[in-house]
């Protein structure tokens, strides 16, 4: 039990870093891509901006992407049983959790809900920071063979 609430918490971390991390560049391409080519931004920028954004999105974003590789790592915890096939189950549903997420906010408020989910790239990155996520938590929940 121990090390499936240590996978999930270590998970849910790595899900929240990579996906406010997808969010900033998506967002700083947008904003270069509108003020023209003449308006680069600096790397020192551009950290301080993917910081900014990881603390700011961090308590509403870790409650919606928790909440949903919770019920989804739930649900592969049953799936991986019977098809043995744990370490892909877990990957592909935190990528499905995080479309899910986003595709549930779309419908009911209009919105994703973060600028870095919009477009086909955005939902990719924020469902490949999912996968990566169910892969993390594979591996640490993984029984121990003696």
């Amino acid at each position: 039990m121990v090390r499936r609430i240590a996978g999930f918490a270590v998970a849910l971390a790595v899900m929240v870093v990579l996906g406010s991390i997808a969010h900033s560049l998506f967002v700083q391409e947008a904003w270069t891509q509108s003020a023209g080519a003449a308006a680069a931004i600096p790397a020192g920028e551009r950290l301080s901006w993917i910081l900014h954004d990881l603390v700011g999105l961090q308590p509403l974003y870790g409650a919606l992407t928790g909440a949903a590789l919770l019920i989804a790592f739930l649900s592969a915890g049953l799936v991986s049983r019977f098809t043995g096939l744990r370490t892909m189950v877990f990957a592909a549903a935190g990528a499905v959790a995080i479309l899910v997420l986003f595709t549930v906010m779309k419908s009911q408020l209009g919105t994703v809900g973060i600028f870095g989910a919009r477009g086909t790239m955005g939902m990719g990155a924020q469902m490949a920071a999912g996968l990566i996520a169910g892969l993390v938590f594979a591996l640490i929940s993984k029984a121990r063979v003696a």
